[in-house]
């Protein structure tokens, strides 16, 4: 990994008011410039908490208790006042939200929602301003900018709204982009046009990225590297090639076990992970989470494993009891099963 941008260490975040709920347990992962770090799993396992923490959004909202380190070009995130917080959200580090429609002020054009932003983190006359958010909507794809700066969002349809959201996290430059499922309530078409459209503001602004998604196909095809979360947990992470090539947790192998395969014969079951996820905020299960789920599990897996390295590569780390022999065998055929 290239000269780490943003650095986590033992981020923990838990549901305040006496519930000892732990929703993000001890995550620690760092992001390159100019690298894309996917993070996937179902839905309730973090992902998104994980997300928001980062970017601070949950350091002050009274529901949550947060510890650990978040380095980012040499700041302690954690240690900042509200102030100095506010100062790095949207020019440092940015942020796309899932829901574009509940993301942009129904009340406000476009154009100044956009501006607010150049408006907070710099001096800018009206001028500099409007034509700096005409060139980002220009950027960004939507047609005819000079005219549309004026619309309000529910003039723009699913896809330009998520573009007009993209224009206002790029505005000031940012270091790091974070992008929560961006493109999960689009078509498909739309959805390949914004992909493409984040990968190439990433390499014209030089960001490191940060993807949440559950479409695997998007993930093997942006990223550089993976973060499989399972129920608040890092469960594996490693570069993408040999995450798909080898899981080493046997969720992971799951996960990929259930992408539909091009070959697979019409009207045959789809593999998938039995059972269900555990609920974060009724509390957590002792040991492995996965354990109830998992179909290779052992009598040691209802003790905690930790995270380290089980192959020849090192910067490929799983959460798994299992032998790196076991795993190369039983994941393996679990794999090459669901693609026969």
């Amino acid at each position: 990994m290239s000269e780490a941008l943003i650095d986590i260490r033992n981020l923990t975040v838990r549901l305040a008011g006496g519930r000892d709920a732990v929703l993000v347990d001890d995550v620690s992962l760092a992001v390159g410039k100019g690298e894309v770090l996917c993070i996937v799993g179902e839905s309730g396992c973090g992902k998104t908490v994980t997300a928001r923490s980062i970017i601070g959004l949950t350091r002050h909202d009274p529901r949550f208790s947060l510890s650990g380190e978040i380095h980012f070009e040499g700041r302690d995130l954690m240690r900042l006042g509200a102030d100095e917080l506010r100062q790095v959200q949207g020019a440092g580090i940015a942020m796309i939200f899932q829901d574009p429609m509940t993301s942009l002020n129904p009340l406000h054009r476009i154009g100044r929602q956009i501006g607010e932003v150049l408006t907070l983190h710099g001096k800018h006359s009206s001028t500099e301003i409007r034509r700096r958010t005409v060139e980002l909507l220009r950027q960004v794809g939507i047609p005819n900018p000079e005219t549309r700066i004026d619309d309000y969002p529910h003039q723009f349809s699913g896809g330009m709204r998520q573009r007009a959201m993209i224009a206002m996290a790029l505005a000031c430059s940012p270091s790091l982009l974070i992008a929560d499922e961006p493109t999960t309530a689009l078509d498909v078409t739309t959805q390949k046009q914004i992909l493409t459209l984040i990968k190439k503001l990433k390499v014209d602004y030089g960001m490191g990225l940060i993807l949440i998604t559950h479409d695997l196909g998007i993930v093997a095809e942006i990223a550089d590297r993976v973060m499989v979360m399972y129920a608040g947990r890092c469960v594996e992470i490693g570069a993408v090639r040999a995450l798909f090539r080898t899981p080493q947790h046997p969720y992971t192998a799951g996960l990929l076990a259930s992408i539909p395969a091009a070959n697979r014969v019409r009207g045959e079951r789809l593999p998938s992970i039995r059972g269900v996820p555990p609920i974060l905020s009724e509390g957590r299960p002792q040991g492995c989470a996965f354990l109830p789920r998992c179909d290779f599990a052992l009598g040691q897996c209802r003790n905690l494993p930790p995270l380290k390295a089980s192959g020849a590569e090192t910067d490929h780390l799983d959460r798994c009891w299992l032998t790196p022999e076991v795993k190369n065998q039983t994941l393996r055929r679990l794999q090459e099963g669901a693609q026969a």
